[in-house]
């Protein structure tokens, strides 16, 4: 099927057809080449505005990557997809271990760096599945490319519509739906082979079956093996002994420990691979003429293997994309999502329910030895490797003393020194649920409008180990209350916390028309978030002891105050709430030592003033406001954050031009971001939010499609940004005094390059009885500030630009198709994200950095039934 100019919203949507046909959505911009009689751009119909229109029709700034354009560039991932939208900055969340389901979304600038941990600050980009809201808190969905209609990126603050997480962007993924009027069917098989050395595969599949004349199932299937292309190296780290004389002379022990010698058995080729196999069902039954019930499942498992990082500065292993892991490393991500859309109308009103439950389960372990090794080399040599103590039976007599057991300790139950090298799991399960019903009038009314009702409860229950194989059980999490508990079996510090975020919305938007050609839109969101975090944060009681001692402890006798020693805390002493007062177990932790909860309410506006300029032209300007709420800190001894807001001032264009042949959108706009939720690192090395100061962006974006003949189309996209901070970033005391210089005023804002953009080029052609095709696309990023907090950034410096160029050429047939894709053809390498294992001013002697895959070749052979 082809698409023609002029067809309606509700007309069959754009499906598989043969490259003959030139019907091709433009890269990064929203155009289909036409159909083959007249090569114009043709029409996409996009639902950004939570109802059907042509794109061109819709007065926000929007890039769209097509279904067909997301086979073609062979765009498979978050990564890929994010790579050709100039709008869209990413990072990886936490350390070099998370792949990419573990990847943080930016827009237009806003981004402070840091976010993404369970207790920080929400998302400001919201990410959907069709009418779906798929963002939790620590990461995006990594939704496997494959039988998706298109990928909808709406830039700027979509709060009225969409919500909490929308501060500064949506991005939508749009699936194809269950077709009643024919049958049809697609197997796709692909091989590569990675910097021409590990290979990958991908089989994939759909089935669309109409059931009578009112119903159809559309069945979706993948398998993907993800190659590898980081090195675990042999090799090995040394943790010195202690060498502090004079503080082992107070302490009357002698200081002849022997250094301990980590050796790396694990050395493995190629480390870093990714399996995933998912699903999606989806049913569509008409229920007569008004209404269309539409039930889907989606279920996907990932199991990543390996390190992402590089080691930068060759300081475990040296070379390109290796690293010096001596533990094993893996992330299993699985999550289930069912949705249930019902769409009808009552009279002259339109009816939309959307509803979801998603249930996500990721469990990894992940080497950590980085962080004993920096904190023993920056401050006391041996401080947190001599922590580590064998249950050996030595006693005090044992060959090399430590001078921080604490004395009270039954000093047979510790032994000789013991690093077999540490590293921390993760353990979380999230569950998401929500509802939201709509109500439109007749669009075809001079004045329209929609209201409608939005309710959501997240809950994430996150539990984290830090992990020393072999450590005496008297060192164990919980040992005070319950020797030898086998669930804190070699625990150093944990996290593990409930976190809930409930959001109740009430929403509604207006159309006003003026005259022919201008429409006033009013829209407004009032909401009421609440989060409430509730569990147990930090060290074992016999980690905290500082000095030797013949009594526990006092609160001034601590190198740490978290932890257990917080079960203790009575009326009176620093922190204590009702919450926990000298509790024992609670559930499955040590105890209860955080109990903390924030609730507010406030409201968002936007106002959308368009003007059609020509029959395929219109202008528009747009003020309109995003909001992320606000939280509460895991330190109970910390306060609350509040929610932040981006203001934002827009003129946008679109047009065509030529009969259609060229097309040229764009949008110029000021953003002003009060209140700014920043993370930085607080007190015990403990990750927190402040609410920070005023921020400012300036921006153009621009995307342009060209068909200079009739086989060759030419697109591009680009986004400029400018961004600063309007004051200065401080760490502020109780009563506002600035303690600590953070970033001057001016100070760009992290993660967004000033610019971004690319290039794509495709020329079709006929050889034979086949059409073919070649195709070229470069994509470039440009330099940007890796940190806000200027004291650490230039330990990372700033990350360097990056160019990538793809290549493809194909044939096909009217059923058949094989394509071969050169992806990074010129193996760039710069790393997209540096991180270290952790803060920046200790571990920032180790950096790692997360590169693009290396020069990848790839066949892929794809067969349509019909």
């Amino acid at each position: 099927m082809q698409v023609t100019r002029g067809k309606t919203a509700t007309q069959k949507s754009f499906t598989r057809t043969p490259v003959a046909s030139g019907v091709v959505l433009a890269l990064a911009s929203p155009a289909l080449m036409a159909q083959q009689d007249s090569f114009a751009i043709e029409e996409v119909v996009v639902t950004a505005q939570k109802r059907s229109e042509n794109l061109q029709d819709v007065p926000i700034s929007i890039q769209a990557l097509g279904g067909r354009a997301l086979e073609e560039l062979n765009l498979v991932n978050f990564v890929d997809y994010t790579k050709m939208l100039p709008s869209v900055a990413m990072e990886m969340n936490g350390t070099a271990g998370a792949g990419s389901s573990f990847s943080l979304v930016y827009m237009r600038g806003i981004s402070t760096g840091g976010d993404g941990q369970a207790t920080t600050s929400v998302p400001s980009v919201g990410m959907y599945l069709d009418e779906l809201p798929i963002t939790t808190i620590q990461g995006n969905l990594d939704i496997h490319m494959y039988d998706i209609a298109r990928v909808e990126a709406l830039a700027g603050p979509q709060g009225t519509l969409y919500g909490a997480s929308s501060q500064a962007g949506t991005i939508r993924i749009i699936t194809n739906k269950p077709e009643l009027d024919a049958f049809s069917a697609n197997v796709s098989a692909q091989a590569d082979i990675v910097d021409g050395d590990d290979t990958g595969m991908t089989v994939e599949g759909y089935v669309n079956v109409p059931i009578g004349d009112n119903a159809a199932v559309r069945l979706v299937g993948w398998s993907r093996s993800d190659a590898g292309w980081v090195d675990n190296q042999k090799g090995s780290r040394t943790f010195y002994g202690v060498e502090n004389e004079a503080t082992c002379a107070a302490a009357g022990v002698s200081c002849d420990a022997d250094d301990i010698v980590q050796v790396n058995n694990g050395a493995k080729d190629n480390y870093n691979t990714i399996d995933t196999v998912g699903g999606r069902a989806s049913l569509r039954v008409d229920l007569g003429e008004n209404w269309t019930i539409t039930p889907q499942v989606m279920f996907q498992s990932a199991e990543g293997k390996g390190s992402w990082g590089d080691d930068l500065k060759d300081f475990g292993a040296s070379g390109p994309n290796d690293v010096l892991h001596t533990l094993p490393e893996y992330v299993d991500d699985e999550w289930t999502m069912l949705g249930l859309t019902i769409e009808g109308s009552i009279g002259n009103f339109d009816v939309v329910y959307s509803g979801s439950y998603l249930d996500r389960e990721v469990e990894g372990s992940f080497d950590y030895a980085d962080y004993s090794y920096w904190y023993d080399a920056i401050y006391t040599t041996g401080y947190y490797s001599d922590l580590h103590f064998a249950n050996d039976g030595q006693g005090p007599n044992r060959p090399i003393p430590n001078y921080f057991v604490p004395a009270y300790f039954d000093m047979a139950e510790v032994g000789s020194r013991v690093m077999s090298g540490a590293r921390y799991t993760n353990d979380d399960r999230y569950t998401k649920n929500n509802h939201e019903l709509r109500i439109s009038t007749d669009s075809e009314k001079s004045i329209r409008g929609m209201v409608g009702v939005f309710v959501q409860k997240q809950f994430h229950d996150f539990e984290q180990h830090w992990i020393v194989e072999g450590i005496s059980p008297v060192m164990w999490m919980d040992y005070d209350d319950n020797p030898n508990n086998e669930a804190f079996r070699d625990t150093v510090y944990l996290n593990s916390l409930y976190r809930t975020d409930r959001d109740t919305a009430y929403f509604g938007s207006v159309d006003f028309d003026i005259g022919d050609r201008t429409v006033l839109t009013l829209g407004a969101r009032f909401f009421e978030p609440e989060v409430h975090v509730k569990g147990f944060f930090g060290f074992g009681s016999n980690w905290a002891t500082g000095t030797l001692s013949d009594t526990p402890p006092s609160w001034g006798n601590l190198w740490s105050g978290t932890g257990e020693l917080q079960c203790d805390r009575q009326q009176g002493d620093p922190g204590w709430t009702p919450s926990f007062n000298g509790q024992a177990n609670w559930k499955d932790k040590p105890c209860l030592n955080v109990d903390k909860e924030q609730k507010e309410s406030d409201s968002v506006f936007r106002i959308n003033l368009s003007r059609d300029i020509g029959e395929d032209s219109m202008v528009y300007f747009t003020w309109s406001e995003g909001y992320r709420p606000g939280g509460v800190q895991r330190n109970p001894d910390a306060g609350e954050y509040v929610s932040d807001f981006l203001t934002n001032y827009e003129i946008g264009w679109k047009t065509q031009f030529f009969n259609d042949r060229l097309q040229f959108n764009g949008a110029a706009f000021h953003q002003s971001w009060d209140d700014i939720q920043v993370s930085f690192t607080g007190d015990n090395a403990i990750t927190a939010v402040n609410n920070g100061p005023t921020a400012e962006v300036d921006g153009l974006e621009a995307n342009l499609v060209w068909l200079p003949t009739d086989r060759l189309r030419i697109s591009a996209a680009v986004a400029f940004y400018d961004t600063r901070l309007m004051d200065d970033y401080c760490n502020f005391d109780d009563v506002g005094n600035c303690e600590k210089l953070l970033a001057k005023k001016g100070t760009a804002l992290p993660t967004t390059a000033d610019f971004k953009g690319n290039i794509v080029a495709r020329y079709s052609f006929p050889i034979g009885n086949f059409d073919a095709h070649i195709q070229g696309a470069i994509a470039h990023n440009g330099e940007r500030l890796a940190d806000l907090d200027q004291n650490v950034a230039p330990i990372i410096g700033d990350l360097p630009a990056w160019t990538t160029v793809d290549v493809s050429a194909g044939i096909r047939a009217e059923s058949w198709g094989l394509d071969l894709f050169i992806t990074n053809l010129t193996d760039e390498d710069a790393p997209i994200y540096v991180t270290a294992e952790c803060t920046l001013e200790t571990c920032g002697g180790q950096l790692y950095g997360v590169r693009h895959r290396p020069t990848t070749v790839a066949l892929r052979a794809t067969f349509d039934f019909e």
